[in-house]
């Protein structure tokens, strides 16, 4: 077995396993968000001459904390990177490669304030996961999740100010940004 191929079988058994502990929108979110992000970090790095199998496993693990915890577990973002160590790890990844991927790609992806990725794979994911919030209906999902937690005028301000960063912050490549420019401009008019 190929360390892609040990990925995908891991992640899929994580989300799998309906952990009781595990985030509400999990079974979604593997179906509409992880295995989308994989599919257009492995399309991105191939554009642009990165490794796709290195990018495809550490999108495949982005967002793996859900699989085993709530986001209001304030141990969430430390499992989730442990929880990609160990995947990766048992992959085969060598230890180098495993906290470049982890301290760097994983840790700054989501690239709030100053903490962006440095590294290809970093770039390569962060880009990759603002396509498919704009590609899918992941806003629309959102919506119906954060209205019922916090209320209509909360979730105006979160959607207005990630749609802003995912498209000029999280998005690396000047060609990827493109594709998504009309999205971006729909998702701005009805969120602001």
């Amino acid at each position: 077995m190929t360390k892609i191929e040990h990925i995908r079988a891991a992640v899929a058994e994580l989300y799998g396993q309906r952990n009781p502990a595990r985030a509400a929108w999990a079974d979604w979110l593997y179906k509409n968000h992880v295995l989308v992000v994989a599919k257009y970090a492995r399309g991105v790095a191939e554009r642009h001459g990165i490794d796709a199998d290195m990018c495809e496993a550490v999108a495949l693990s982005h967002d793996i904390g859900d699989a085993v915890t709530s986001r209001h577990d304030p141990a969430h973002e430390q499992v989730s990177l442990d929880t990609a160590e160990e995947l990766l790890v048992a992959a085969g990844y060598d230890d180098a490669t495993v906290r470049r991927l982890v301290d760097d790609a994983l840790s700054f992806h989501s690239c709030h304030g100053d903490k962006r990725p440095g590294s290809d794979e970093g770039k390569v994911l962060a880009t990759a996961d603002a396509l498919a919030h704009f590609q899918t209906d992941f806003y629309v999902f959102a919506q119906d999740t954060i209205v019922k937690d916090r209320g209509i005028e909360a979730f105006r301000r979160w959607a207005a100010e990630k749609i802003e960063r995912d498209y000029h912050v999280k998005i690396f490549y000047d060609d990827e940004r493109e594709v998504v420019t009309p999205a971006y401009r729909k998702l701005q008019k009805l969120f602001n």
